[in-house]
C-alpha cells in the first residue's frame, strides 16, 4: 500500500529506485535499489507515470549504493509552500498566543538538496536556525474550487518527504521588511528525503494521522512529534490553497515545525518590541536582534550536524532519515 521511492545520482544522470533495504540514515549506509524503468525527469512527471500504470518493479537486479548517492526525491521544479506556527509546541515557545489563521509563506525551490549534502551558512548569516517538517507532494493538480476533506485527500495527496526547513532569523526578522521568503530560500536551505514515501489513495487520511518525526541536535533529540497534532490540517490547507492559486503534481507543503527550534529560547515579548519600535531601521533592528538572540542560545554553526528520522506509526516502517552538515560559506 505504500512504497519508499527514491532519487540517486546514476552514471547518465539522475535515476529512480525503489527502496528494497531498510532506509537510510548516514551517508555510509549501504542500501539497495531496484531502478525504476522511466523516462521521468521530475517527481511530478515519476507522479503522472505512476497513476497511469507504471509498475513499481519488486524483482530483478539489485543496485547496491552509498546512502550518500541520494538526491533530493522533489525535484526543483516543484513549488514549495510552507505553513508556519502549525504545531500548539512551536505557538507556545514563541509566544504569538492562539492561532487564528493559517499562516502561509513560500520558500524558493533551488534551496533543495538531498538528505545528506551540506547546508551552506551564507556569510552574512548568523542566526541559522533548523526546522524539521514533513511535507506532503501533490499527486494531481489543484485548481480554484477544488474542495479537499479527509474521505479525498488521498486524490491529491501521493507521498510524504521528510524536511528541514532551514532558516536564516536575522534575514527574516532584520532585513529590510522582514524578510522571510529570502531566510528560507539560500541554496541548501531545505534538505529532502532519504525517500519519496509514495501511498495508495485510501490509505492518506489514516497515514498521516500516524506519521512521526524528529530532529536531533548535539546527540540531543530538541524536536519530536506526529503529524496528528498539527492544528491545520492538509486537507483544509490544500483547500485554503486552491482559493489562492493553483499549484501542479509533485508541488509540495510543508506542513509546519513543532517546537523546539533554536529561536523558542528567545524572549518573545523582547522580541516583539525590537520589531516594533525599530521597523523603519534595518541596521539597528539587525543589530537589536543579533544581541537579543545571541544572548538566550547558540545557534547553527559551522562543523555541527543534523540529525532528522521519520516513520509510518501505522505501519510501523522506519522511513529513514537525515544527517546533515554546517559549513560556512563564501
Amino acid at each position: 500500500m505504500a512504497s519508499m521511492i527514491v532519487r540517486f545520482a546514476g552514471a547518465a544522470g539522475a535515476r529512480w529506485g525503489v527502496l528494497v533495504s531498510s532506509a537510510p540514515t548516514h551517508p555510509d549506509d549501504e542500501i539497495a535499489v531496484l531502478e525504476i524503468r522511466t523516462d521521468a525527469a521530475t517527481t511530478g512527471e515519476l507522479i503522472a507515470a505512476l497513476e497511469k500504470g507504471l509498475k513499481l518493479p519488486d524483482s530483478g537486479e539489485r543496485q547496491i549504493l552509498r546512502a550518500a548517492a541520494l538526491l533530493s526525491p522533489v525535484t526543483t521544479d516543484s513549488t514549495l509552500v510552507c505553513q508556519g506556527l502549525n504545531y500548539r509546541t512551536h505557538v507556545e515557545e514563541t509566544g504569538v498566543g492562539e492561532r487564528k489563521k493559517n499562516l502561509l509563506f513560500g520558500k524558493a525551490s533551488a534551496s533543495l538538496t538531498g538528505p545528506y549534502g551540506d547546508i551552506i551558512r551564507p556569510s552574512e548569516v548568523e542566526l541559522l536556525d533548523y526546522e524539521a517538517e514533513v511535507g506532503i507532494v501533490l499527486r494531481r493538480d489543484l485548481k480554484s474550487g477544488d474542495v479537499v476533506d479527509d474521505n479525498t485527500l488521498g486524490d491529491y495527496v501521493a507521498a510524504i518527504v521528510l524536511c528541514n526547513d532551514i532558516s536564516a532569523r536575522d534575514t527574516m526578522f532584520g532585513a529590510l521588511m522582514m524578510q522571510w521568503y529570502q531566510g528560507k530560500s539560500y541554496r541548501t536551505f531545505c534538505p529532502a528525503g532519504p525517500v519519496l514515501y509514495w501511498m495508495k489513495p485510501s490509505v492518506v487520511s489514516e497515514t498521516l494521522e500516524e506519521v512521526e518525526f524528529s530532529l536531533s541536535y548535539k546527540g540531543t533529540q530538541r524536536q519530536s512529534a506526529k503529524m496528528s497534532h498539527m492544528i491545520y490540517k492538509p486537507a483544509e490547507t490544500l483547500t485554503q490553497l486552491a482559493r489562492m492559486f493553483d499549484m501542479k503534481a509533485g508541488d509540495m507543503v510543508l506542513t509546519g515545525t513543532p517546537g523546539g527550534v533554536l529561536i523558542g529560547h528567545a524572549r518573545p515579548g523582547r522580541m516583539g518590541e525590537i520589531i516594533r519600535t525599530l521597523l523603519s531601521d534595518d541596521v539597528k533592528r539587525t543589530e537589536e536582534l543579533r544581541k537579543e538572540l545571541k544572548s538566550t542560545v547558540t545557534y547553527l554553526q559551522p562543523g555541527e550536524t543534523l540529525e532528522l528520522s521519520l516513520r509510518d506509526g501505522r505501519a510501523q516502517r522506519d522511513l529513514g532519515g537525515q544527517y546533515c552538515r554546517i559549513v560556512q560559506g563564501e
